[in-house]
């Protein structure tokens, strides 16, 4: 999800790709020391820290104004959207009257594993258990939670006994991301170039301005694209006596809360689950038909 924290964070990435192409240990384009962060400047950066402004360092900062913020309206009903497919690292195998449950070595639990199975003691019919796996679970923990919703199934470790009288088919399927759109707002956000002479504070605005000039899209560590578009940029030198000369720049930024889920592909439509699956009481929607 969006959040004023990631966007801040993201804005600073890439004003570091193009401002430090080679990090900012190494010094910006500027041919000088850059910090790129959060927040505002502190008293260690007038004076107490290793690099500070006297000391030659650029600082850039970027913060958010909480009274600019506004929603934005708009007719989306939130719907739930499928985002994107994670295979499945979970399966199910069946032998006999014997099924196996198998994970993929040194991958994190994933995707939707069960049993359809018919002629199972006092079951008309056919009865089906599934499982979601989440990262704390063992192909052992999988195997007892299916085997419990079945009756005459136990399990030991990772296989699953079966009564003789039941055939059994696999369910095996990966799982999809669905995301919602919660809310949609603006809000502006200010970043700032700090320098020690007017000169140097120009050549940092400058900077900033190009970095971000055909920019109008930026996507955040969870994935969220938002819009950024510039607004008003202005000169600050109420604090030059004190060798401090700032340009503040306003970017618009529209952005949306929005939730996610993880679900099982089958039921979105089936997406995902293999032709050898039965059309059933449960799958209603197998693609192979």
């Amino acid at each position: 999800m969006a959040d004023i924290s990631t966007i801040s964070t993201t804005i600073a990435a890439a004003l570091a790709t193009v401002l430090c192409p080679d990090g900012t240990a190494s010094g910006a384009i500027t041919g000088r020391p850059l910090i790129i962060r959060r927040g505002g400047l502190t008293q260690a950066d007038l004076g107490a820290a290793v690099r500070t402004l006297q000391q030659g360092c650029d600082f850039i900062t970027i913060a958010d104004l909480a009274e600019s913020w506004a929603r934005v309206d708009e007719p989306l009903g939130r719907p739930w959207r499928m985002d994107a497919t994670a295979p499945a690292t979970v399966h199910m195998t069946v032998s006999g009257a014997t099924a196996t449950v198998t994970m993929d070595v040194g991958t994190v639990p994933c995707g939707t594993v069960g049993l359809r199975a018919h002629g199972l003691p006092g079951i008309t019919g056919d009865a089906c258990s599934l499982h979601v796996a989440t990262a704390t679970d063992t192909a052992a923990t999988i195997a007892a939670i299916i085997a419990s919703a079945l009756p005459g199934a136990t399990a030991s470790g990772a296989c699953i006994m079966l009564p003789a009288t039941a055939v059994a088919h696999p369910i095996n399927a990966g799982t999809l991301r669905a995301r919602c759109v919660a809310r949609r707002q603006q809000q502006v956000f200010v970043i700032t170039a700090w320098s020690a002479t007017p000169a140097a504070r120009d050549v940092m605005g400058c900077a900033i301005s190009d970095a971000l000039a055909l920019t109008d899209w930026l996507t955040d560590e969870n994935g969220s694209t938002f819009r950024i578009e510039a607004r008003a940029t202005t000169n600050d030198d109420t604090a030059m006596n004190r060798g401090i000369f700032s340009r503040p720049a306003r970017f618009l930024v529209t952005y949306d809360s929005d939730l996610t889920r993880v679900v099982p592909a089958m039921l979105a439509g089936g997406t995902g689950i293999g032709h050898d699956v039965m059309r059933g009481d449960v799958l209603m929607n197998d693609p192979a038909s």
